[in-house]
């Protein structure tokens, strides 16, 4: 009896490895949607970062946040570093590339985890521009417990992405045609 269970532990674990190793070491997660507003107020809003804090999912789902602005408010070199007052966990998200009112490259930084993200804007068979937002992220050749880990994350971060572009429309509706007016708070250097 101890046999025939070592022999099925031994080919579960055998089978999680090898089907471990054939999931992709490359995660990306996109999710779009049309944003019926002009193509540079979207893209002036996104290169921002300053209203990065404004239409995020992940920063209304606390109030225990500490922000700053790092560097330019906008372009290339801004950076939003943010702590949890509740623990240790932090990030920093900061643009690294431009193409104007086209794409927005950016690199993400969670504790020890690193990702790139990026917003690419193009037209629409709609009123509007499809905002895309993605994220790439490499996990390590014998990483298997990553690449397991990347099968929930699409689902997981997808969803958040899903939030965060309706909360980016509903930030740009507030003032059709222009930039959204940012909070005192959010002013200061």
């Amino acid at each position: 009896m101890i046999r025939i269970v070592f022999t099925m532990l031994l080919g579960l674990v055998i089978a999680v490895l090898v089907i471990g190793s054939f999931l992709p070491r490359q995660i990306v997660i996109e999710r779009d949607r049309v944003i019926d507003q002009p193509r540079e107020i979207i893209f002036e809003v996104l290169a921002d970062l300053r209203h990065f804090a404004e239409w995020s999912p992940w920063f209304e789902q606390t109030n225990d946040m500490d922000l700053r602005i790092e560097g330019p408010p906008s372009g290339i070199g801004s950076t939003l570093v943010w702590s949890d007052r509740r623990s240790d966990r932090g990030g920093r998200l900061w643009i690294v590339g431009l193409s104007r009112s086209e794409r927005i490259d950016l690199d993400l930084e969670l504790g020890e985890n690193e990702a790139e993200l990026y917003f690419l804007l193009a037209p629409s068979a709609e009123p509007g521009y499809r905002v895309t937002w993605g994220m790439r992220m490499e996990v390590g050749a014998l990483d298997l417990v990553g690449r397991y880990a990347g099968l929930l994350l699409h689902r997981l971060v997808g969803r958040d992405y899903e939030a965060g572009l309706e909360n980016l429309a509903r930030h740009l509706d507030q003032t059709p045609g222009r930039v959204p007016e940012l909070p005192a708070e959010l002013l200061a250097d």
